[in-house]
């Protein structure tokens, strides 16, 4: 299945079609398409895709509870980005516009300079290594006594407090909503393939999850593992303890 881009995920949440979304915005349902498959050309390009998502977003916002909306630059950036496929040095790319000189060619060095920089790198290295491996014996050394000392830690009781809700991406991106029992937001954004949030709340954590499959969840110490399918939209509520 392939990857949702972060705006259908946003629409899903809302539980909106593509079709209303037409609707409300006056945007063909092609060019809303075409936009969560993070591509412009039915658009007619990057600079008419950015209003449209924030024009998407406006409705999306419209539609889903304040606490939960969603920046629409966040949006927009990554539609950029992923357009971005040049990925020459920007001196180049600038020079090609007449915008900067390109980068001069270096004159090449004559064979015995070369020699004498090659000997001298060589005994650099040398010493180097030496170093390195006196500092490696020394790193050992502190690892050890660093084990111990985690070993000890971890025969100690673990002090759970409130709801302590730890989100780790697994595969792809996943918009993730997150406030406590009064409504007020938490976290507003996108989790990906490696990338670990930690929150926490006295009370009461309400989460809402834009792709469930590609986020794990560890409450309090204890590991739910993935909590949906790839694509999945869900809404679940944590305590201090456990989900409700």
């Amino acid at each position: 299945m392939a990857e949702k881009s972060s705006l259908q995920q946003a629409r899903e949440v809302a539980g909106l079609s593509v079709e209303q979304i037409a609707s409300l915005t006056n945007i063909r349902p092609a060019v809303i398409r075409d936009l969560e498959n993070n591509l412009v050309e039915v658009c007619g390009g990057i600079a008419y895709a950015r209003g449209h998502i924030r024009s998407i977003v406006k409705v999306i916002n419209q539609k889903t509870p304040k606490s939960i909306n969603i920046d629409a630059d966040l949006l927009v950036a990554e539609m950029e980005q992923s357009q971005d496929q040049d990925n020459r040095p920007m001196i180049n790319r600038l020079a090609e516009n007449n915008v900067a000189e390109k980068p001069k060619e270096r004159k090449r060095m004559k064979f015995g300079t070369l020699a004498s920089i090659s000997i001298t790198a060589l005994t650099l290295t040398f010493v180097a290594q030496i170093a390195i491996d006196n500092a490696s014996s020394v790193k050992s050394e502190l690892n050890s006594e660093t084990s111990k000392v985690a070993s000890v830690e971890q025969e100690l009781p673990v002090q759970v407090n409130g709801v302590n809700l730890v989100v780790t991406g697994v595969s792809g991106k996943s918009w993730v909503g997150l406030t406590t029992t009064d409504g007020e937001q938490i976290f507003n954004g996108q989790i990906s393939a490696g990338q670990v949030a930690t929150f926490s709340d006295p009370n009461l954590i309400r989460a809402v999850i834009g792709n469930a499959g590609a986020v794990k969840l560890i409450l309090n110490g204890k590991d739910l593992g993935v909590p949906g399918a790839q694509g999945e939209v869900i809404r679940l509520d944590f305590d201090a303890n456990g989900q409700l």
